[in-house]
């Protein structure tokens, strides 16, 4: 038996690499939320809670109700994807994200605007804090996984 046959050339392993490489983070991304469904969730965030303090507190509670349908779909959407395994600990990052987002959500309950323009205002930055925070938490537990898949792997 020839030894130099069971020791691929460097080329092709390093196409192996890159290929385990790009299926480990298929499969990591396949079990996070879509980005989609970030969207809806920090649109439907910052619509609801720009309007605190302006509408009845009444029919404040209500709108609460336009989570259902994104509860639903998540519901329906995590029955067919493969169970993620929970990342063991967070970034720096994440937890950036974290505190981004609550800092986000305290600015916003002081603030209440008494124009429609500062509303439209207040839904822009609420808006741009939630995506951009729970873009960053996506990410960083996208990275923990597949790096401690890899550590793992070894």
């Amino acid at each position: 038996m020839n030894p130099a046959s069971q020791n691929p050339p460097t080329h092709d392993a390093q196409a192996l690499l890159a290929q385990a490489e790009e299926a480990s983070t298929a499969s990591v991304r396949a079990t996070e939320p879509p980005l989609g469904f970030l969207l809806s969730l920090a649109l439907t965030y910052a619509g609801i809670f720009s309007l605190h303090g302006i509408i009845n507190s009444a029919l404040w509670y209500w709108s609460l109700l336009l989570f259902l349908p994104l509860l639903v779909w998540y519901i329906y959407w995590s029955r067919k994807r493969p169970k993620s395994r929970p990342a063991l600990k967070h970034s720096g990052k994440y937890m950036l994200g974290v505190f981004l987002m609550i800092g986000g959500m305290q600015f916003g309950n002081f603030w209440i605007p008494q124009t429609w323009l500062l509303i439209a205002l207040k839904f822009m930055a609420l808006f741009a804090v939630l995506i951009t925070a729970l873009w960053v938490m996506r990410r960083e537990t996208i990275t923990s996984r597949i790096k401690d898949g890899n550590e793992q792997a070894s």
